[in-house]
C-alpha cells in the first residue's frame, strides 16, 4: 500500500501537529490510505501537554520528502550463499531469466555478486585447473545426482585424475592425496587406495564390491558414486566449484535502501554497471537496482496541512507528488504538476477545516482525536480571543470539546500555562518556537511568534543579538519576534533590520531602539503581516 506523509509546517505548533494527525486519522478511516502524519521538526511545550493531556504519540519526524532507494520498485534479487555451486546458481539464473546474483554470508549480508558472464568465464577456464579448488562433497553430490558411500572429509582438493588409460599410466600418475575418476574397474580402484588417493568418484552409477569398501574403510577414502559417465562427469565437475571462487569482492558498488535517487544517478553515470546491490541497514541484501528503475518511479506522496508554501515545507518537496492542501493561510506560490485538492477557508484554525471534513464524510473523531483538534483551534484563536477566530471555529471547538469531555477554559488555561513559560528555554527555541518565512515583493521577511503570561525582562537583549545573528546568516530583510501576551491582548515586536521607518508606517508607531508595542495586536495572520504588505507594496 502507497505511503502517504500527511506533513504541517517548519517549525511546528499546536495546530500543524494535531492537524496532521487528525487529517491522517480521517484518511485512514475513511479511505483505507497508509497515511502517516509526520514533523519537522521538535514539539513545542504546549503541544507536548495536548499529546500528553490526550494520550496521542507525536508525528515521526522526517527530515526530507527526496526519493530514497526504498519508495522506487526494484528487483528482488537471487540470493546465494558462497558454497553453492555453480551449477545451481547458473540453473536458477536461466530459469528466472536474471543475469545478476548477489552471495551472502550466514547473516545473509552481501559478500560478494557475479553476473552470468563470470559463471561462464569460471565455467571455461576452470576446467584444466581443479586443482586450484577447494569443492564441497554436497556440491559434487547434487551438480552429478551423487550418492554419497564413504566420507571422511567435506572438501575435495587437489589433483583430480581420470583413470581413461591402462591400469601402469594411471598409478604412475597418481600421488598421494589426489582424487580419482574411475568407472567399475576394480584393478584401478584397489591399486589407488593402496597408493594413498584421498577420494574415489565412481562413475557411470556403478556399484562397489564389497571388498574396495572395505580397503577404502580401511585407508580412510572418501567413496561417491555419481550418474554420469566418465566424459560428462568430468565436464559436470567443475559446474561443482563454489561460487566463493567466483564472485567478485573487491570495490563493491552497493546502494542503501536510504540512499536518495539523486545520488544513485550520479553513481550510475559514473559506473556502467548492469545490476547494483541494494543493502538494507545492517547490510543484508533486498534487491538489485538497475538504470531502468530510475527512469520512471513513484515520488513520495504529500499532502500539506496548515501550510501551502514551499518556503514553510518540508525539505524536497518540489520532487514530491503533493495530493491535498488543507489551509487557513493566505495562498503563497506554490505550484503542483496535476490538479489537486485545495482546501482553503478563512478560520482561525487548520482544526476546524478538518472537523468540516469528518461532518461532510458524516464520521465523529474518536475522544481523543476530538481533543486533539479542539486543542489547535483553541491555540491558534487564544481561546477566541485572535480576529483570526470566526463563529465557525468556536462552533468546532465546542462540538469537540462535547466529544472529548473537557472544559474549554480550564483545559485552555493549563494549556496555555504549560507553553507560555520562557524558563530554561534557550534563545534560539524561544525565536523559533513558532516562527514562519514570506517573501513579498522580493523582501524576505521572517516572523516569530511566542505567547508568554509573563515578561521576557533580559531575555530581550540576548533574542535582539541572536536575531542580528540570523539576519545576517539568512539574509533577511526583516526579522520580526512577537512576545505576545494572550491574557492582556498585545503585542511586544522586536525587530532587527534597516527598515525602520517601513515598520513605522506600516503600524503607525514611532520606534525607538529595537523594539515597538502593538495593543490587540496578537495575530501574526490578520494584524502583522497585511500591514507589512500593503506599506512594502506602496514603498
Amino acid at each position: 500500500m502507497t505511503t502517504v506523509y500527511v506533513s504541517g509546517h517548519r517549525n511546528p505548533d499546536t495546530d500543524s501537529i494535531c492537524s496532521a494527525i487528525a487529517y491522517a486519522y480521517l484518511k485512514r478511516i475513511s479511505e483505507g490510505i497508509n497515511a502517516i502524519p509526520v514533523r519537522l521538526g521538535p514539539i513545542n511545550r504546549e503541544t507536548k501537554f495536548v499529546l500528553d493531556y490526550f494520550g496521542v504519540e507525536e508525528p515521526i519526524f522526517i527530515e526530507n520528502v527526496y526519493t530514497q532507494v526504498q519508495d522506487i520498485k526494484f528487483d528482488k534479487p537471487l540470493v546465494f550463499k558462497e558454497n553453492t555451486s555453480m551449477f545451481e546458481a547458473w540453473n536458477a539464473m536461466m530459469e528466472k531469466n536474471i543475469r545478476t546474483i548477489a552471495v551472502v554470508d550466514n547473516e545473509n549480508k552481501l559478500i560478494g555478486i557475479a553476473t552470468v558472464g563470470d559463471l561462464a568465464k569460471a565455467y571455461l577456464s576452470s576446467s584444466h585447473e581443479l586443482s586450484k579448488y577447494k569443492i564441497p562433497i554436497d556440491n559434487i553430490l547434487a551438480t552429478l545426482k551423487g550418492e554419497e558411500i564413504l566420507r571422511y572429509v567435506d572438501y575435495l582438493e587437489g589433483d583430480i585424475l581420470v583413470a581413461a588409460m591402462s591400469k601402469e599410466n594411471v598409478l604412475k600418475r597418481i600421488k598421494k592425496g589426489d582424487i580419482l575418476i574411475v568407472g567399475d574397474r576394480d584393478d584401478i580402484q584397489q591399486a589407488a587406495i593402496q597408493q594413498g588417493i584421498k577420494a574415489l568418484i565412481i562413475t557411470g552409477n556403478n556399484g562397489i564390491s564389497e571388498k574396495i569398501l572395505e580397503l577404502a574403510k580401511q585407508y580412510k577414502v572418501t567413496i561417491i558414486k555419481v550418474v554420469p559417465d566418465t566424459f560428462d562427469t568430468v565436464k559436470l565437475l567443475n559446474q561443482s566449484i563454489p561460487l566463493s571462487y567466483v564472485i567478485k569482492k573487491e570495490d563493491l558498488l552497493t546502494f542503501r535502501v536510504s540512499d536518495y535517487i539523486d545520488d544513485v544517478k550520479e553513481v550510475m553515470l559514473k559506473y556502467r554497471y548492469r545490476n547494483f546491490p541494494v543493502v538494507d541497514e545492517e547490510g543484508k541484501v533486498v534487491g538489485l537496482l538497475a538504470r531502468r528503475h530510475i527512469l520512471d518511479y513513484e515520488r513520495k506522496n504529500v499532502i500539506m496541512v496548515d501550510h501551502n508554501e514551499f518556503s514553510q515545507a518540508v525539505e524536497g518537496i518540489e520532487q514530491a507528488r503533493i495530493l491535498e492542501i488543507i489551509d487557513h493561510h493566505r495562498i503563497g506560490t506554490i505550484e503542483t504538476e496535476q490538479p489537486i485538492l485545495f482546501r482553503n477557508h478563512p478560520v482561525g484554525s487548520t482544526a476546524t477545516i478538518i472537523n468540516r471534513l469528518f461532518e461532510e464524510k458524516g464520521l465523529i473523531p474518536e475522544p481523543k482525536i476530538a481533543g486533539i483538534m479542539c486543542a489547535a483551534i483553541l491555540s491558534d484563536t487564544l481561546v477566541f480571543k485572535s480576529p483570526t477566530c470566526t463563529p465557525e471555529d468556536v462552533r468546532a471547538a465546542k462540538k469537540l470539546a462535547e466529544i472529548a469531555n473537557i472544559d474549554i477554559n480550564e483545559f485552555g488555561t493549563e494549556m496555555f500555562k504549560a507553553g507560555t513559560s520562557l524558563e530554561g528555554k534557550t534563545v534560539e527555541e524561544i525565536f523559533y518556537t513558532d516562527f514562519k518565512e514570506f517573501t513579498i515583493n522580493n523582501y524576505k521577511i521572517g516572523i516569530g511568534q511566542v505567547n508568554t503570561l509573563t515578561d521576557a525582562g533580559e531575555l530581550k537583549q540576548q533574542l535582539i543579538s541572536f536575531m542580528e545573528k540570523v539576519k545576517k546568516d539568512k539574509d533577511y530583510d526583516i526579522l520580526l519576534l512577537m512576545l505576545t501576551d494572550i491574557i492582556n491582548e498585545g503585542s511586544e515586536i522586536l525587530f532587527v533590520g534597516n527598515n525602520k521607518e517601513l515598520l513605522q508606517r506600516a503600524f503607525n508607531v514611532e520606534i525607538k531602539n529595537n523594539s515597538f508595542y502593538l495593543p490587540y495586536v496578537i495575530s501574526r495572520k490578520k494584524q502583522v503581516l497585511p500591514p507589512l504588505v500593503k506599506a512594502i507594496n506602496t514603498h
